[in-house]
Formats: structure tokens, sequence, C-alpha cells
């Protein structure tokens, strides 16, 4: 690929402001992250979207004009004050530069990937826009759009969405955006009484649920430079078709019904009778997928009960649910007074409360979940899980260190998931199992569902 041009696209949003930085944006700087460092460790966001519909490029820069003016948080510059804390200013107007690359053939998934590392590497200076952009083309059509934001701006789900947003309002100029919390909003909020009180509460919630916790504790790598990741992903049409049919029949969420399949598949592995989970959840109280690039981070820590088993499946998934909901504003809490609570909590146990076992869940409805209806005949889910696909690969240990890592990720035809840890608290061949059984777990419950709905057998 080569650049070819460089594209000044211009956006007005008619408003802007200051506000104090989000309590996500400040617990990324707790933990180190730097939007301003160079080179392929800066953690910034990366993202990838092919373009449908042989959208010209005039269509795609008006799409990223929009996209600009619709999401405060890629209007939001962060200058250092005089004691070197970083402010939050929002520009009502600007120019976004965005690259354009010829590549004689379209680009695969590994050169695409590498494509974004590069654009993800110079970083951010204060002054700069939070949003790099760059489109492909192949024969003067723009087929691809490459992404990268820095982390004070976007986790990867939002990053996923303004893509999308992207590439919709590329082939459709007229799609409605929606709505959704935008940083001043989220840092008013925050600042209030209401949201202290809200704070408050989450953390007596989170101490009790650490406390509650028989989740062993994973080894953190002595040297980050010299440890191993081991990750192994799945790609699977029947986890789709089974979680979209199970959370219908159930009159449950899909998210429970993933999350307690996986709670037993890990409990079984590790002999123990429950878990507690760091979740991530939507915005708050919506049903959707966040539209807002600067978020509430939906974290919360959820109990499950794996001792129901796999014989009481349907009643395991309704109370993971019942616990999601009680859960699902959980999130807003002072970095400061965060940290000390880890820290005593840490003490109380006797071991680290820092690194919490994390499932990444996206709440799709089961009506989104997969085009093909999820009423199929027994076989079909069968027949889709002969074409299971596992891959399994070490990577250097980054942002997932020392922590179980549970990824939910591209519900649309297949439900793609992906497990990963340091290799001194397991080995792959421990993460494959896991994801073997989870699988097992959710056809199995679902053939069984059918099964009993059809009256094929009894006692089920």
């Amino acid at each position: 690929m080569r650049q070819i041009a460089r594209h000044d696209v211009v956006f007005v949003a008619g408003f802007a402001g200051e506000h104090e930085p989000t309590w996500s944006q400040k617990a990324h700087a707790r933990e180190g992250c730097h939007p301003h460092l160079h080179g392929p460790r800066n953690r910034n966001v990366r993202m990838g979207r092919a373009l449908d519909g042989r959208p010209d490029m005039a269509a795609v820069l008006h799409a990223f004009a929009a996209v600009m003016s619709h999401f405060e948080a890629l209007r939001t510059l962060y200058p250092r004050d005089a004691d070197g804390h970083p402010r939050a200013v929002v520009v009502a107007s600007g120019v976004l530069r965005v690259d354009e690359y010829a590549s004689d053939a379209p680009p695969t998934y590994d050169e695409l990937s590498a494509f974004t590392l590069r654009l993800a590497e110079p970083g951010f200076a204060p002054d700069d826009l939070p949003l790099r952009a760059a489109v492909i083309t192949v024969d003067a059509r723009p087929i691809h759009i490459a992404l990268s934001l820095h982390h004070f701006s976007a986790d990867t789900t939002a990053a996923r969405i303004v893509a999308e947003h992207i590439a919709r309002l590329a082939v459709d100029p007229g799609t409605d955006l929606g709505s959704g919390w935008q940083p001043r909003q989220i840092a008013n909020f925050e600042a209030s009484p209401s949201g202290l009180r809200h704070a408050h509460r989450v953390d007596t919630h989170d101490r009790a649920m650490l406390r509650q916790s028989v989740m062993p504790e994973l080894q953190a790598p002595e040297s980050h430079r010299d440890a191993v990741y081991n990750f192994v992903c799945l790609d699977s049409a029947a986890v789709a078709l089974a979680a979209a049919g199970l959370a219908k029949q159930y009159r449950t969420s899909v998210a429970a019904v993933l999350q307690a399949a996986y709670a037993c598949a890990l409990a079984e592995h590790l002999g123990i009778g429950n878990c507690v989970f760091n979740t991530v959840m939507a915005n708050r109280q919506t049903t959707f997928a966040r539209e807002a690039v600067a978020h509430i981070a939906g974290r919360a820590l959820v109990p499950v009960d794996t001792s129901l088993g796999g014989d009481r499946f349907p009643a395991l998934c309704r109370a993971v649910d019942a616990a999601l909901a009680r859960s699902s504003s959980v999130s807003l809490r002072e970095p400061d007074r965060y940290a000390r609570s880890l820290d005593e909590v840490s003490a109380e146990l006797g071991r680290s409360a820092h690194n919490p076992y994390v499932v990444n869940i996206r709440p799709i409805a089961p009506r989104t979940l997969i085009r093909a209806r999820a009423d199929k005949a027994q076989h079909d889910i069968e027949r889709a899980t002969a074409s299971s696909r596992y891959r399994r690969f070490p990577k250097p240990v980054d942002p997932y260190s020392g922590k179980l890592c549970f990824d939910v990720w591209g519900m649309s035809e297949t439900a793609g998931i992906s497990l990963g840890t340091d290799a001194t608290s397991f080995d792959v061949t421990d993460l494959e199992q896991i994801l073997l059984s989870f699988e097992r777990r959710l056809v199995g419950a679902a053939i069984r569902a059918r099964a009993v709905r059809s009256g094929s057998f009894t006692g089920a």
C-alpha cells in the first residue's frame, strides 16, 4: 500500500466546552496508559472496517465529517495545565486529516492488522484530535477504512461503533446516528451528589463481591518483556445459534446465557463452586451497544453460583441475568478511592484483588444475534458445531498481563470468542479445553431444550 493523497475533512458541530476528565479517563491514566507515547506499546485503539456498497471517496469523507460532528469525544483535545494534568477541551469545529492509500489488490487480514498498527504508532500530541484515519482504495474505489483512537476517547467496542457509523453513512448519508452520553454529561454526573453517592454504592458492592470470590489468583509475569501471553480463539456458528435459542426460550439475555455457560466450564476446570467476574456492560441501562465514544465504562463484579450446575442451566441463566440487571449501572468510581479499596481488600484476602477475571460481553438481543432463525432443526446446530474453528497462538503480554480475559466478538453470523492469560497461570491447552467445554455446554443445553420442547424425550 502506498499513500497517494491527504484529505482535509472539515467538521462543524456548533458547540464547545471544557470538562474534567471522566472516571474512565482518570482510571486509564492511573493504569499507566499514555496516548502521547510513541511506538507499538502506546495501547491506542485500532480498528479496521470494510466499506460495503462501493461508495465513492466524497461519500466516505462526508461520513467522516458527520461522525466527527456527532461524537463529542472525537472533538476533545487534552492539553496539560500548569501542574501537568490533562484538561478535556471540546472543540466546536476543526479539520481531520484522512490519508488515502492505494493498493493493487484488497489487503489481507494480516496486512490490515499491520497497517492499523503503523497508524497507531506515532501517538497523539496534546493538540491533536484523538482520531487518526485512513482510507484504502483499489482501482480508485474506497474499500476499507482504518482508524486509530487514543485510549482516552475509546475502547474497542466504541471504536467499532465509530467505524460502523462511518461505513453506514458512506452508503446512506441519511442514516440516524442515534444519541448517547457525551463526555461533558458523564463528567457532570460523576461530580454531582447523585454520582458520588452512586460511586460509594459501587465501592461497597465491589468490596463485598471480592470478599465472596473463590476464584484463584492469576500469576502476574515477572517481566513484561519476557512473558508469553497465550491466546485461543473460537469461531462458532453453533454458539451463536445455541445462545440465541436459549435466551429466547429462557426469556433471558444472551449475555447471561454466555456467561453462565462459561462460568460452568471454568468452574469445572478449576474445581470451584462459584465465580466472581468483572463484566464489561453496555452504557447505563441501555440494551444497545454504546453510542458515545467517551462512555460510562459499564464494569460490574457479578457473582455466579455454578453449584446450580448444568442440570439446572435455565435457573443459572436467569440468576446470572438478574445479577447483570442489578449491576447494569455499576462502574462510576473515584479512581483514588477504587485503588485504596483494592489494596484494602487485597490485605483482607491475603492475595491480590487487582486482577479480577474479565468477561467482555456485548448484551445483544437474540433477534439481532444471528440472521438465521434460532428455531431451525436440531441437526443444524450439530452441523454448525463441526464447522467450529479454533486458533491458538502466543503473543507478547501487554494490556491483559496477569488476567484471564474472555471476549465475545463479532456476534453476527457466528459467535467468536477468545480466551487468554499469561503463561504462568494457564497454558494454551488449558484455554482450549475451557473453550471446548464452553461450546459443548451451550450446544448440549440447546439440543436438550429443543428435545424437551418437542417432546422427543422426558426427564431432561
